[in-house]
């Protein structure tokens, strides 16, 4: 640009030279002769002032050499950023060396000029100095991905030596350019002199002639050169601009009007150089950014400052997508025109690498994990950071931690397994990850789960080690808390089953090792169900803890008591001599829950069922033999309260065919291979039938006929009476529909065991069941035990079931908890005297008056009375005598089939009485649906 003013102010003074030399040569005529003296004087120098003239030129054409060797410079080293490494690509060898030389020539061709030798000499301090900066920048950007914080104060120091480079070089230009500006004035002024001497030498003829022609050509030849030097300037300018990589352009300072802009600038906005030209400077910025733009073009002409870096700005292309550049700008004239020349580097990349470092950078600090980098040097992991996380974990300032070593800043035992797995981890440059015990200052205790892994270089060496951890105290506890918890029971704080695996494996092994016996205690607390029942389970609870205690009273401590489930418990005793010493020891056991206790305002006395089972007498395996204890425990409950026993063969025989049966029960439970039997209910005074109780019979292909006493129990123990029962109740309902055409007022029973209860779905599937088969719920009727009345809840099931249109009859009375107070609470429909009381009729006079009694509350309650169990005549009488409303017993009838007991219904009773001996075959003597 600035050769392109050059030549534009030398055309016009040319022009007026020759004027002037025409006016010249009119007048050299009257001097000729005084001018051949001073012609031959100017002859002689004007060789000098060439001489000068040529050097001049030469020093312009080094400086325009050395201003393209450092803005070369500068684009290598944009070009490189990010991926140069440690050294900027901007100043090899072989630039360094023509900058040298051109420093050189420059010193031998200026001289005779002091100011000037000053300026190159500071010009030449500036360009030593900026290849170093430049290095310095480079290595810092290449060091960023390796955490290093990036120094933008560096590019930017640099960014100020290449200004200052280029000032200096345009001072010396525009110094050049004066002094041939100067030459040429002082050749015109020269060649006035030369052509007044030819004018006074015109009289010496051809002589003085060709000496003007000598003149004229003189000045062509300055003509000539002036236009050479501005073409070559503007050519260069031209060829550096348009070919340069990096984008380049000129704008107004006043209207922003673009004036030019080279390819890579067209290349990078996306738009033509006539869409540039019809574009404000200003709109090449985001909306958001021109007043701020304004304002720093503003500051840049006011400061004075020719030129200099406007650091990294947002611009915009032509499609509106937005990028960051790197700006550099010089304020020149163009064309006549107050401009500025301004670079705009891409380092969109760049800048989104220094956001990710930035995000990275602050996501490392908002972690909750601490996060520790360390340098490796010489086989040492020194910290040279650590986030906020690690200071609030250890407790440790990140001052403290800056150079410290890693295992006594987190206060670990190095000594320990898992440090010494981290430690050799590091040692092999790999990843490791453990879970370490850790100490703060303050001496308080904290857990930590730590990974560890190298940071690698461009060759795969490892500089660095990024330790993370995290405090896991709580979980650590937590997990700590579960294991207690899985082999500790939460209420009584006994050891719970877990618990007694865990020690019995021991306990075992001790045994073998020192062949000592080992004994297996199973107790089971006796109608403990009805404590929960009558008085509550918090009650309950009070008990199941005051038994803990008295058990964990009894055993020393090389042996356990554990809750096992429910109201069970076991201990395990140890080196206690023989059998006999260990059922003494059991016994013992069992007496000191037979104390009474207080609960709320009720006395308490707890009774078990105790089984025992001694290794290695009964069994080595200790799953077998807690097997064995639990079985001797069952048999003493089946033998009735407060009973104990030694596990034998037979009990073991017993044990696996229950289990036997259990498996046969499932089968059938799949099958549905039960069926039903029927006994009247029948009035006393009439001999007619008033109903039916309907009761489950199984006969198993293997086993043979199975009685309800027999596998009823089972089937609530493993849950399949829930089967069972629906399947009994779906078969009764249908059976009583097709009786009830032809007897509307027939009622059947139906049992309902108390595990059927228990389910909160129970009125809605009986419900569905009625639904299902058509039967009128006044045609049938539920059976339950008095323990169901005390059950919590139980008061509403009932009543919801009643609501139905269900009759209820309390099953087996006498026999259980009969509460008077539950009695009062709801009224059954009936209630079914215990065949017990029946049977002493006539050989007890207890059970007489018990039968009375309960015939007396029914009348008075309003409840239908059935007497159970009914053989003899006698019984009969008593009962008839006594008012009893229904009576059930072989004396009428025994469990028949459906098609019998329809028979039953059409027949006279006589009649049936015949048919039923002949067609129906006993199979127990009571009447319980879901029992024999």
């Amino acid at each position: 640009m600035d050769a392109a003013g050059t030549h534009n102010q030398t055309a016009p003074v040319l022009s007026r030279h020759f004027a002037r030399t025409a006016a010249i040569l009119l007048a050299a005529a009257l001097v000729v002769c005084l001018a051949v003296g001073a012609t031959i004087a100017a002859t002689s120098s004007r060789g000098e002032d060439d001489q000068r003239l040529r050097d001049a030129l030469a020093v312009t054409s080094e400086l325009e050499t050395l201003l393209t060797l450092h803005v070369a410079a500068n684009t290598d080293f944009l070009e490189g950023v990010g991926i140069a490494g440690y050294s900027s690509r901007g100043w090899p060898i072989r630039r360094a060396a023509a900058v040298a030389g051109t420093y050189d020539r420059l010193e031998r061709e200026l001289a005779g000029g002091a100011g000037a030798l000053q300026k190159l000499r500071q010009l030449r301090g500036l360009s030593a100095a900026w290849p170093q900066e430049l290095d310095s920048a480079a290595r810092n950007l290449a060091l960023a991905s390796a955490g290093t914080v990036v120094q933008p104060t560096l590019l930017q120091h640099a960014n100020r030596t290449l200004s200052s480079i280029m000032t200096l070089i345009s001072d010396l230009r525009s110094e050049e350019r004066a002094q041939i500006a100067g030459m040429q004035f002082r050749a015109q002024a020269q060649l006035v002199r030369q052509r007044i001497s030819l004018a006074v030498a015109s009289a010496a003829g051809a002589l003085l002639l060709l000496f003007a022609l000598f003149t004229r050509q003189r000045a062509s030849l300055t003509k000539i050169t002036s236009q050479i030097v501005a073409s070559e300037a503007q050519r260069r300018f031209r060829d550096y601009f348009e070919q340069h990589p990096v984008s380049m352009l000129i704008f107004d300072v006043h209207t922003y009007e673009i004036l030019t802009a080279n390819a890579a600038a067209q290349r990078q906005y996306g738009a033509t150089l006539e869409q540039l030209r019809s574009l404000p400077a200003d709109q090449l910025r985001p909306p958001a950014d021109v007043d701020e733009f304004r304002r720093d073009l503003q500051g840049h002409i006011e400061s004075g400052n020719r030129g200099g870096a406007a650091g990294v700005r947002r611009h915009r292309r032509a499609d509106g997508e937005i990028f960051f550049v790197d700006v550099t700008y010089h304020l020149l004239d163009f064309a006549g025109r107050e401009a500025c020349f301004v670079t705009a580097h891409e380092v969109t990349a760049h800048e989104h690498a220094k956001e990710s470092l930035r995000v990275r950078s602050r996501a490392l600090d908002a972690s909750k994990n601490a996060v520790i980098i360390s340098h490796k040097i010489d086989g040492n992991s020194t910290i040279t950071y650590v986030n906020a996380a690690f200071e609030r974990i250890t407790g440790r300032s990140a001052a403290e931690a800056i150079g410290a070593e890693l295992w006594n800043l987190i206060g670990c035992d190095s000594s320990t397994p898992d440090a010494r797995s981290i430690r050799m981890a590091m040692r092999a440059e790999c990843e490791g990850a453990c879970l370490l015990q850790c100490r703060r200052l303050d001496g308080s205790v904290y857990w930590i789960d730590l990974h560890i892994a190298p940071v690698l270089d461009e060759q795969d060496r490892p500089t660095h080690f990024v330790t993370i951890f995290s405090d896991v105290s709580e979980r650590v506890l937590y997990q700590e808390q579960l294991r207690t918890q899985a082999n500790e029971d939460a209420l009584t704080r006994l050891p719970n089953r877990l618990g007694l695996k865990a020690t019995l494996a021991s306990l075992f092994e001790r045994a073998v090792a020192e062949g000592n016996k080992l004994a297996l205690v199973f107790l089971d607390l006796d109608n403990f169900k009805e404590v929960n029942d009558t008085l509550g389970h918090t009650a309950g609870d009070q008990v199941l803890c005051e038994v803990a205690r008295r058990l964990s009273g009894t055993v020393s401590h090389n042996e356990i008591v554990v809750r096992y489930a429910g109201d069970e418990f076991v201990a395990a005793l140890y080196g206690r001599g023989d059998v006999d010493s260990f059922m003494a020891a059991a016994t013992a056991m069992k007496e000191t829950l037979t104390h009474s206790l207080a609960v709320g305002n009720r006395l308490i006395v707890p009774q078990a069922s105790v089984g025992v089972a001694v290794f290695p007498d009964h069994s080595t395996d200790p799953d077998t033999l807690l097997k064995y204890a639990d079985a001797a425990m069952y048999r003493a409950k089946s033998a009735g309260p407060n009973s104990i026993l030694l596990f034998n063969h037979e009990i073991a025989i017993q044990d696996i065919r229950r289990a036997t049966l259990a498996q046969a029960l499932r089968h059938a439970v799949a099958a549905d291979a039960f069926s039903l039997a029927y006994q009247p209910r029948v009035d006393p005074a009439t001999g007619k039938a008033t109903g039916f109780e309907a009761l489950v019979r199984w006969r198993d292909a293997e086993h043979g006929d199975i009685s309800p006493s027999v596998f009823v129990p089972i089937a609530e123990e493993t849950g399949l009476i829930v089967q069972i029962g629906q399947s009994v109740l779906e078969r009764a309902c249908r059976q009583t529909r097709l009786w009830a055409d032809l007897y509307p007022d027939i009622v059947v029973s139906v049992n309902v065991s108390p595990v059927q209860f228990e389910r909160s779905d129970l009125p809605a599937m009986i419900a569905a069941t009625l639904e299902r088969t058509g039967v009128d719920a006044r045609n049938i009727e539920l059976e339950i035990t008095e323990g169901v009345l005390m059950a919590p809840g139980s008061l509403g099931t009932l009543r919801a079931l009643r609501e139905m249109g269900l009759s209820i009859a309390i099953d087996d009375f006498g026999s259980g908890y009969s509460s008077l107070g539950y009695i009062r609470s709801f009224l059954a429909d009936r209630v079914k005297l215990d065949m017990s009381f029946v049977r002493g009729i006539g050989r007890s006079h207890a059970d007489e008056v018990i039968v009375k009694a309960v015939l007396a509350m029914g009348r008075t309650l309003g409840m239908r009375v059935v007497a159970e169990g009914v053989e003899t005549p006698c019984q009969l009488e008593f009962l008839l005598d006594n008012g009893c409303d229904e009576v059930q017993g072989y004396w009428f009838a025994r469990p028949m089939d459906a098609a019998a007991a329809h028979a039953y219904l059409v027949h006279d009773m006589r009649d049936v009485s015949d048919i039923q001996s002949t067609i129906c075959t006993p199979s127990s003597t009571t009447s319980s649906g879901l029992s024999p």
